[in-house]
C-alpha cells in the first residue's frame, strides 16, 4: 500500500533544490541574476522539456502513485521497496523490470509516450481500462499500466509543441505569475509542485473521487498551466543566453564598434593619470555612432524569434551625443551621454528595418524593406524629436526655433536636431526646407561652416535630377533666422561632406561622380554609395561663390581626387588668390571601407586608406571671374587649381586652432597610424582605425611630427582649446578607446609639447567613429 507524500516532504525537497546557476563574470545584470536563480537545466533539448513536464504528472511516487493510479500488485518486490525512494527522486529515475534504476541520461520515457501519458491521465483520478492498441515500453511503466485512455492526435501534437510561444498563446496562455524581472522566485525542480497565486499547486494532484468538473474544461486548464511553465522556462533560457558573452561578442567589443550604453545623469570622472589642467573650462560635445544593431521580434503562427537589424556603414548607425564639462573652480570633470534617436530605433523594431524618407538617406545599408515601402507616406515618422538619425556633425548655438541656446546635430539629408545643451535632451527635428521654401534639395552637406565675425551658418544642398543636379548655398544667421539663398548653380552629382569659406567667398568642391541611368537609380535607391559611382577620369571642380554679389564668380578644376574634410581656407588679397587646405585621397575608397563588419573583423588585405594634407591654390580670382562671365561658364576654359603636398605624413580628421580659422596658420592636429608614420607600408601597418594623435607643422616639412599614442588605444577627433593668443598655446582634447580594457578615457594634452596632462576614465565605452566634436567655452 502506497502512502501520499506529506507537505513536510515537499518542503524538504524544496530545500534540496540545486544551487543557482553562475552567470557571466563580464555581465552581471538583473536578468542574469533572475535567470541564475532558476533551478532548471537550460541545456536540455526542447523535446526533453516536454518529457520533464509530463513526468510532473505521471512520475512514480508523485501524483499518480499517491492516488493509487498504479496497481501495486504489478510491481516486483524490489520495485515496492524502491517506490518511496522514487517518489523523492521527482520522477528522474525509471522503475525497471529487474528492480534496478536506470541512469539519468537513459532512463527517460520517450517523448511520444510522455505526450501520451500527459494527456491520458484520468481527469477524475480513477483508473480506466487500457485503450485498445496501446503498446508497452520495455523496461518502463507503460501507458496501459497506468490504466488510462488514449488521447486524440490533436492533444498529442499540442503537448509536443510546448516550446512554441505562439502555440501557447493559441491555447489561451496568460502571463505566469512572477514572470517579471523583479521576481526572483525560482521554478521548482521537475516533479515538485510550485505554488500558484491562489496558493494551490501549479499542477494539481489527481483526485480519485470522480468529481463533477467538466472533463474538457479541466484538460484545457491543465494545458494552460503547462504552457505557462514552458513559457517561463523559455524566458529564463533567453535571459541566460543574453547574459552569456561569447568569444565573438568579446571580439566585437574589443574592436570598439559595439553598441554604446548611455549615461543620462552626470557622472564625475575619476582622474587616473595626471591632474586637472589649470585654466581649462567649458564643455566638449561629441557626436558619433551609438547603436549598430536593433533587435526586433518576428511573430508568426508557429514561430516567435528575435532577429537583429544591422547598420552596414559606420555613418548610418544611430547616434549618441556626449558632453564632458570642465569646472576649474572645483577641479572636477563630469560626463553624460544620451542616445538621441530612440524613436528611430523603435521604428526600426516596428518595421523590421529602415524605411527611408528620401533617396540616398543611408550611405550603405540594406534597409530590409520591400520596393512597395517607397510609396508609403513617411513625413509623420520624422516629426518626433528623436525620429531622425542626426550624428555626422555638431553646430553650437545655431539660431533655431526662436533661440540660439541650442546644440544642433546634422546629417546629410537636410535634417537638424535641436538638442538642449544642458541635459542633451532632443527638442525637435527641423528640416532645412521647412525653414525656408527656397532651400531645395534632398541632400545637404553635413559639415556646416560658421563665420564668427558675421555669425552666419552656411551649408550646401543638392537637388539631384534625372539629367542634372542643382546646388543651393544657403545661410542662417541671428539677424535672419529664416535664412536666405546665397547662390545656386548646376553641376554633376557628388558626395559632398564639407566645403570651405573665407571672408568674401564660399568654395564648393564638386567631386567626379556619375549617377547611372541619368539619376534614375538615385531616385529609387536607399544607399548613396550604391547609386553614385566615383569617376577617376573626370576632374574636380571648385566653384567660387561671392558672398557679396551672391553668385558664382568662377570655376577651377583639378585632377580627380576625393576629400571628406576641409582644414582651412585663406584668402590672400595681395595675390588675389584663395588657398584651400584639405585631406585628400585618390578616390572615395576611404568612404566605402568604413563598413562595420569590415572594421570589426578586418580581413588580411583590408586597410583604411591614408589621407594626406594638400593645398589647392586658386589664383587670380578677380581676373578669372571676368573670363567666366565672358565665356558664359564654358568648362573648357576653366583655369587649373595648383596642388601642393603639405606633409608626407598621413592624417585625417585634422583640426586647427579656431582663432586662426580663415587666416594663415602653422599647426594642424589630427589622427594617424603609428606604423605608417614610421614608414611601414599600408598593408603591413594598422589596418583599422587610427591609433595616434599627430601634430604637423605645415610651413616646415622637415620638422618632426609630435605623436601621442598608447598601445591598444584608438583616439577620436582631437579638438584644440586655446589658452592664449599664441597659436599652439592651449590644450588638445580627445576621447580614446582602450581595446584591452574595453573602456574609454578622456585625454588632455598640452598642445605645445604633447605632454599628457590628464587621463580620466569614462563610465562606459564610447564607440570609435568618424564623428566630430566641438568645444564651448
Amino acid at each position: 500500500m502506497t502512502t501520499e507524500p506529506s507537505k513536510s516532504d515537499n518542503h524538504k525537497q524544496d530545500a534540496s533544490a540545486p544551487e543557482p546557476a553562475a552567470t557571466s563574470p563580464l555581465l552581471q545584470t538583473g536578468d542574469a541574476q533572475a535567470a541564475g536563480s532558476a533551478s532548471i537545466d537550460i541545456d536540455k533539448p526542447d523535446k526533453q522539456i516536454v518529457l520533464d513536464m509530463a513526468s510532473d504528472i505521471v512520475a512514480p511516487g508523485d501524483s499518480a502513485v499517491a492516488q493509487g493510479a498504479v496497481d501495486a500488485s504489478k510491481l516486483t518486490t524490489a520495485e515496492k521497496t524502491d517506490a518511496p525512494a522514487n517518489a523523492k527522486d521527482k520522477g528522474k529515475t525509471e522503475i525497471s523490470n529487474n528492480g534496478g534504476e536506470a541512469s539519468d541520461q537513459e532512463d527517460f520515457i520517450s517523448v511520444d509516450s510522455a505526450a501520451d501519458a500527459l494527456q491520458e491521465v484520468s481527469l477524475d483520478g480513477g483508473a480506466k481500462a487500457p485503450a485498445t492498441g496501446s503498446s508497452a515500453l520495455t523496461g518502463s511503466v507503460t501507458v496501459s499500466d497506468l490504466g488510462v485512455s488514449k488521447p486524440s492526435p490533436a492533444e498529442v501534437a499540442a503537448a509536443i509543441l510546448l516550446k512554441d510561444a505562439e502555440t501557447a498563446r493559441a491555447f489561451g496562455s496568460r502571463g505566469f505569475h512572477g514572470s517579471g524581472e523583479s521576481d526572483r522566485t525560482a521554478i521548482s525542480p521537475l516533479g515538485e509542485s510550485s505554488t500558484s497565486p491562489r496558493g494551490q499547486p501549479e499542477i494539481a494532484e489527481l483526485s480519485d473521487d470522480g468529481g463533477s468538473v467538466d472533463e474538457e474544461e479541466d484538460m484545457e486548464e491543465r494545458q494552460r498551466r503547462l504552457f505557462r511553465l514552458a513559457e517561463k522556462r523559455r524566458q529564463q533560457k533567453e535571459r541566460m543566453a543574453q547574459t552569456a558573452v561569447s568569444s565573438e561578442e568579446i571580439e566585437i567589443m574589443r574592436s570598439g564598434l559595439s553598441s554604446a550604453r548611455e549615461c543620462v545623469a552626470p557622472v564625475e570622472l575619476r582622474i587616473i593619470n595626471g591632474s586637472y589642467p589649470e585654466g581649462l573650462r567649458g564643455s566638449l560635445y561629441c557626436v558619433g555612432p551609438g547603436r549598430f544593431e536593433v533587435a526586433y521580434n518576428v511573430q508568426r503562427e508557429l514561430e516567435q524569434a528575435t532577429r537583429m537589424f544591422h547598420f552596414g556603414h559606420i555613418m548610418d548607425a544611430l547616434p549618441m551625443l556626449s558632453k564632458v564639462s570642465f569646472d576649474p573652480k572645483q577641479a572636477t570633470v563630469t560626463y553624460r551621454s544620451r542616445l538621441i534617436a530612440k524613436q528611430a530605433a523603435s521604428r526600426v523594431q516596428a518595421e523590421h528595418g529602415v524605411n527611408t524618407k528620401v533617396p540616398g538617406a543611408l550611405y550603405m545599408t540594406d534597409t530590409n524593406q520591400t520596393f512597395l515601402n517607397k510609396f508609403i507616406p513617411k513625413a509623420s515618422h520624422y516629426s518626433t524629436p528623436e525620429g531622425e538619425s542626426c550624428g555626422q556633425d555638431i553646430q553650437l548655438f545655431m539660431p533655431l526655433q526662436g533661440t540660439n541656446q541650442t546644440i544642433v546635430c546634422t546629417n546629410h539629408v537636410g535634417a537638424l536636431q535641436n538638442v538642449d545643451p544642458v541635459d542633451l535632451r532632443p527638442r525637435a527635428i527641423v528640416e532645412l526646407r521647412d525653414i525656408n521654401p527656397e532651400f531645395k534639395g534632398s541632400l545637404s552637406c553635413p559639415h556646416m561652416q560658421y563665420d564668427s565675425n558675421t555669425r552666419e551658418h552656411f551649408t550646401v544642398m543638392q537637388d539631384i535630377g534625372f539629367r542634372s543636379t542643382t546646388y543651393t548655398v544657403v545661410a542662417i544667421s541671428e539677424s535672419q533666422p529664416e535664412g536666405y539663398v546665397v547662390a545656386s548653380f548646376v553641376a554633376q552629382a557628388s558626395v559632398l561632406h564639407s566645403f570651405a569659406i573665407t571672408q568674401d567667398y564660399i568654395v564648393v568642391p564638386v567631386y567626379p561622380y556619375t549617377a547611372p541611368i541619368g539619376g534614375m537609380s538615385y531616385r529609387w535607391g536607399d544607399s548613396l554609395l550604391e547609386t553614385l559611382s566615383f569617376d577617376s577620369t573626370r576632374p574636380v571642380h571648385f566653384y567660387v561663390i561671392s558672398r557679396e554679389y551672391r553668385r558664382v564668380q568662377c570655376v577651377y578644376q583639378a585632377p580627380a581626387f576625393f576629400a571628406m574634410h576641409q582644414v582651412n581656407a585663406v584668402q590672400e588679397s595681395a595675390t588675389d588668390s584663395i588657398s584651400i587646405d584639405l585631406v585628400a585621397y585618390e578616390d572615395d575608397a576611404v568612404l566605402r571601407r568604413l563598413m562595420v563588419k569590415d572594421l570589426r573583423r578586418p580581413s588580411v588585405d583590408f586597410s583604411v586608406p591614408s589621407g594626406y594634407a594638400r593645398r589647392y591654390q586658386l589664383s587670380g580670382v578677380t581676373m578669372e571671374a571676368t573670363k567666366f562671365v565672358e565665356s558664359k561658364g564654358r568648362p573648357s576654359l576653366f583655369p587649373p587649381a595648383h596642388m601642393l603636398l603639405l606633409r608626407v605624413e598621413s592624417i585625417e580628421l585634422a583640426r586647427i586652432n579656431p582663432m586662426v580659422a580663415a587666416r594663415p596658420y602653422t599647426f594642424m592636429y589630427g589622427l594617424s597610424h603609428v606604423e605608417r608614420l614610421q614608414g611601414l607600408p599600408a598593408h603591413i601597418a594598422s589596418t583599422t582605425m587610427y591609433n595616434c594623435i599627430v601634430k604637423l607643422d605645415v610651413n616646415n616639412s622637415s620638422a618632426a611630427p609630435l605623436v601621442w599614442s598608447r598601445k591598444h588605444c584608438y583616439p577620436s577627433e582631437p579638438v584644440f582649446v586655446p589658452h592664449s593668443d599664441k597659436e599652439d598655446d592651449g590644450y588638445v582634447v580627445s576621447v580614446f578607446f582602450d581595446s584591452m580594457r574595453i573602456t574609454s578615457c578622456l585625454l588632455v594634452l598640452e598642445a605645445k609639447t604633447f605632454k599628457e596632462l590628464m587621463i580620466a576614465q569614462l563610465p562606459s565605452a564610447v564607440p570609435l567613429s568618424f564623428g566630430h566634436a566641438k568645444f564651448s567655452i
